[in-house]
């Protein structure tokens, strides 16, 4: 006899629900599968019915949002959205569990898949031309460096706006960080030394 599939698919959402409480509690290499199901309030072989291993279920939770982070960008990235737009769409799909896998308790291979879905948006939003000398270097910095600031704003509590964060991210792109500086805080000395 099949299962239904509403019921098929809350039992593995509870296997999910089990697994992004106890990512909140310690690191993913340290997740057993007999605590999995505790929490979650199935036995083993329940859980062996939807995934392989805790392996199988990271992946499961990393494909399905990083797909999420694919929707937004096709959804907003048009010819007629304006860059702050479509970073801040970006901004509000990463959630908290994405920021939880690329934290201290997460995957650190999963940090560099995001990277990469975040590329397309910043190369076409980057106003360096493509011909540039080693155009593909300066993406890769850009994303790089608008991804650790999207995790320190996560870090700190989103203490700044959507908007305010997309306004300094933008601003750090076309401007670089001399824009955010004071003038007298940009002497030659301080270049120098740092």
């Amino acid at each position: 006899m099949k299962k239904q599939p509403e019921i098929t698919e809350r039992t593995r959402q509870r296997f999910v629900d089990a697994f992004w409480s106890l990512v909140r509690e310690k690191p993913i290499s340290k997740i057993a599968v007999s605590e999995l199901t505790r929490r979650a309030g199935y036995n083993r072989s329940t859980f062996y019915e939807y995934f392989v291993d805790t392996d199988d279920l990271l992946a499961y939770v990393e494909n399905k949002l990083l797909e999420e982070i694919r929707q937004t960008i096709l959804q907003n990235m048009t010819e007629h959205c304006p860059p702050r737009a479509v970073f801040e769409a970006i901004f509000i799909a990463m959630n908290e569990e994405i920021y939880l896998l690329v934290g201290p308790n997460g995957d650190s291979g999963f940090a560099s898949r995001v990277r990469s879905e975040l590329l397309p948006v910043i190369e076409a939003y980057l106003p360096i031309p493509r011909d540039v000398p080693h155009f593909d270097y300066l993406i890769r910095y850009v994303n790089s460096a608008l991804f650790g600031l999207l995790q320190h704003w996560h870090e700190k509590g989103k203490d700044l706006s959507t908007e305010e964060m997309s306004a300094m991210m933008q601003e750090l792109i076309v401007k670089g960080l001399s824009s955010r500086m004071t003038p007298s805080a940009m002497t030659t000395d301080t270049i120098e030394r740092n």
